[in-house]
């Protein structure tokens, strides 16, 4: 499949501490972004913020990914959505209603004038507990 701009790459569960986190309230999913062209990927990292970077550098991190494609046809409308927020802030606190971004969230915002896509809050309980052990900690510092 030959991927084209706006295409969604879903990256699986490295199992970091903070992808086990995620992957507990997301399923097997823990991040994606939005390519821009053929060359570069734009996407909210903790690093970075929200931030263009290279498509070969993005795989070469993250290893692989699933493409998903929507039926949009203006692209080129979803990618200037996209790039009016680079340099904005990493969402830490997953909560909506700040002016920053954790990476499924800029993706909605960017889409939103063409694609409804339902949100699904962050859940930070596990099979035991309503709240984990690990986003307690992730809070607490």
């Amino acid at each position: 499949m030959k991927l084209k701009q706006a295409d969604l790459l879903f990256v699986k569960n490295g199992h970091s501490d903070l992808d086990e986190g995620i992957a507990e309230s997301t399923g097997n999913f823990v991040h994606v972004a939005i390519l821009a062209d053929e060359e570069n990927v734009i996407h909210a990292t903790a690093d970075s913020g929200v931030c263009l970077q290279s498509l070969q550098l993005f795989l070469e991190k993250n290893k692989s990914a699933d493409v998903y494609r929507t039926n949009v046809k203006n692209t080129k409308r979803i990618i200037f959505n996209a790039k009016t927020h680079l340099g904005k802030p990493y969402n830490f606190s997953f909560q909506p209603g700040t002016n920053s971004f954790y990476c499924s969230q800029f993706v909605v915002t960017a889409f939103e004038d063409f694609v409804k896509f339902s949100e699904q809050p962050m859940f930070f309980g596990d099979r035991r507990k309503q709240i984990s052990d690990f986003w307690a900690a992730y809070y607490k510092d």
